[in-house]
Order: C-alpha cells, then sequence, then structure tokens
C-alpha cells in the first residue's frame, strides 16, 4: 500500500542545511534524542524576513544550528514570527528563545498555548500521586508505577521559556504570510489542538504531526484526562483533510514529504480500525489494561518510557470502543480496571 505514495524528496537534509521545497518554502531538520531522532522544521519567506513554522528543542545543538542557518542562508534576515503546530517540546522548546532574539510574535492556538503552560508549571505532567493512581488502576505493579513517576520533568528539559504572549491561531482563518494565503486546519486527538497550514497557490499542506506518512502519530490517554477520547477526536478530526486536493504536497514534522493525503488519511483510519478489532478479540475474557498492551504490541519488546506510551495509545482504543458500546468496563476487587468485549 505504501507504494501508492509519492516521495517527491529521496531523503532529508543535513542538520545545518536548507532545501527548496516549493518557492518561498525551505525545509530543515534538527536532531532529537530519541529513537526518531529528527524533526522537520519549515522556513517561509515573509516579505523582508521569514517566518519559521515549530523549533525543535531547546537545547545547545538546536541553538547553534538556528543560528548558523539564520546567519549563512539566509543573510541575516530578520524573523517575523514563529508558528507552532501543537505543543509537544520538539516543536516549541526553542520557540521562546527565538522569540526573544528576534522580537518576533509566537502564533499558536490557544488549546496548544494552554497546554505548553500547564506543562511548563507542573513540571510536564500532573502530580505523581495522580499520575500513581492511574497506573493503579490499569494494573501496573507498584515497582513499576515508581519508576513511571520518576520520568517526570521532561518537558522542562526540553523546552526553554515559553513566549510571554501568544498570537491565537483559529480553525478556519486565513494568514497572510510572503503575499501568500494559509488557511488554518485544526486536527485532535494527538494533542488538544493541533494547527496544520495549507497553501492554496502552492497546493501545499504543513501537517505537523497529524497526517505523517509512515508512523502513526502517538493517541493516547493521560493521566490529566483519565477517560478520555482522544482517538475519537482524532478520526473525527481527520476528515476535514479530505477537503483539500488528494496531490497536494504535504509537508510532515518527521519523514520525508509526500503526496496522496486522501489515501494517507484512509491508511490511518484503517489503521486504527484494525488495532480495535484486535482489541476486540483479545477482550473476549476480562483483561486489564497491561495485558491489553501486551496483546496490541506484541510485535515490541516494550520497556520505560514506551510502556507509557503503549497503554496510552491501548487505552485511547479501550475508550472509543467504550463509546460505541463494544466494550466495557468494571473494576476488580482490587481496584484495578478490567476490560471485556460486550
Amino acid at each position: 500500500m505504501q507504494a501508492d505514495l509519492n516521495f517527491p524528496f529521496p531523503q532529508g537534509p543535513a542538520t545545518g542545511e536548507l532545501v527548496p521545497v516549493c518557492p518561498g518554502v525551505q525545509w530543515l531538520r534538527m536532531p532529537l534524542p530519541f529513537s526518531l531522532n529528527h524533526i522537520n522544521l519549515w522556513v517561509l519567506d515573509d516579505g523582508d524576513g521569514c517566518a519559521i513554522v515549530d523549533t525543535g528543542i531547546h537545547d545547545d545543538t538546536t541553538r547553534g544550528a538556528w543560528q548558523s542557518i539564520l546567519d549563512q542562508h539566509l543573510g541575516g534576515r530578520p524573523v517575523t514570527r514563529v508558528l507552532a503546530t501543537h505543543c509537544h517540546p520538539d516543536h516549541i522548546g526553542a520557540a521562546g528563545w527565538l522569540c526573544e532574539h528576534w522580537q518576533a510574535p509566537f502564533w499558536i492556538t490557544q488549546g496548544e498555548w494552554m497546554q505548553a503552560n500547564l506543562g511548563q508549571a507542573r513540571n510536564g505532567g500532573v502530580s505523581q500521586e495522580a499520575m500513581a493512581a492511574h497506573f493503579k488502576r490499569l494494573g501496573l505493579p507498584s515497582s513499576r508505577i515508581r519508576r513511571m513517576t520518576r520520568m517526570q520533568g521532561y518537558f522542562q528539559r526540553m523546552v526553554g521559556p515559553l513566549p510571554t504572549a501568544y498570537e491565537r491561531l483559529v480553525g478556519a482563518d486565513t494568514l497572510t504570510i510572503g503575499g501568500r494565503e494559509w488557511q488554518v486546519l485544526i486536527g485532535r486527538g494527538h494533542s488538544p489542538e493541533h494547527a496544520c497550514f495549507y497553501c492554496e497557490e502552492l497546493n501545499l499542506l504543513i501537517g505537523g504531526d497529524q497526517v505523517l506518512p509512515n508512523i502513526t502519530p502517538t493517541i493516547g490517554v493521560t493521566a490529566e484526562e483519565p477517560n478520555g477520547n482522544p482517538l475519537g477526536l482524532f478520526l473525527h478530526s481527520l476528515d476535514a483533510f479530505y477537503a483539500l486536493p488528494p496531490d497536494c504536497l504535504v509537508l510532515p514534522a518527521h519523514e520525508l514529504p509526500y503526496r496522496q493525503l486522501h489515501f494517507r488519511v484512509t491508511q490511518l483510519k484503517l489503521h486504527h480500525e484494525e488495532r480495535c478489532d484486535l482489541l476486540l478479540r483479545a477482550c473476549g475474557e476480562p483483561m486489564v489494561a497491561t495485558e491489553a498492551a501486551q496483546a496490541m504490541f506484541s510485535h515490541r519488546n516494550l520497556s520505560g518510557f514506551d510502556i507509557m506510551l503503549a497503554l496510552g495509545e491501548t487505552l485511547a482504543h479501550l475508550h472509543l470502543l467504550m463509546r460505541q458500546g463494544a466494550v466495557e468496563r468494571f473494576t476488580d476487587p482490587d481496584g484495578v480496571y478490567r476490560y471485556r468485549t460486550t
């Protein structure tokens, strides 16, 4: 199926390099300290300066690479504004530094702005007590829960001080950047109010994490919203992308730019439908969330932070099935949730 996507660029730029994508749009990459080791960022011509979409994390490597790009490749042109697709550290980590350096405004949706500030205020998440209670209900042993709660703080380690103010991005609004109009589309589920940017003149979509070409964005239930339905929100918000031309060029935050957007949206929907079917079969007998996660991710050896992500994604699918009436949840005598097919 993957052959039906078209990839016009065979590889991404090296750190510190810029690759022209189309008139007025350039592509760069910053390294990340994860298994997914890069993020794609975009520089848009904006009058006598340039607008930046997403920033990378806040560390010496990223700041040095940005300084090199701005000095050597952009000839010292000023940054007119910094736009963020969403609030995750690899997308906004260096936003405060860039905005302060250039006295540039920061554009982001209200939902993402509030979530980013909450992340900084709470040291990256809910209290250890709330997190421990959440994981206990999911069936994790106490020793594992203690290790999980010690993982907090990653947000503050990768995100510098946020800008002190923001300009609000709103779905269906139109921005003018470099004389071209960009429509704001909102995706949900991966983050609260994820902004994507479509330019009809260029037939180009800056898609952030919402419509990645090969991997699927993380859609997970968290201790902050333990009964949330992020997968339902994600699948519903995907429908808006069918309104764009199927041959538009998609610039994703990870991997390579591609065409055939409609095909990829359908792929994403089918992927999650298949994962739901897998859980329906697995929950023929009641099981706790940790067992359901093992069934859903049987192809992977999960450890550390991956366990948190796997549990969150498993819950997202279970909660969607619960809302559809296909799965029910009950609490066993130990206070642990169990799930079974109705």
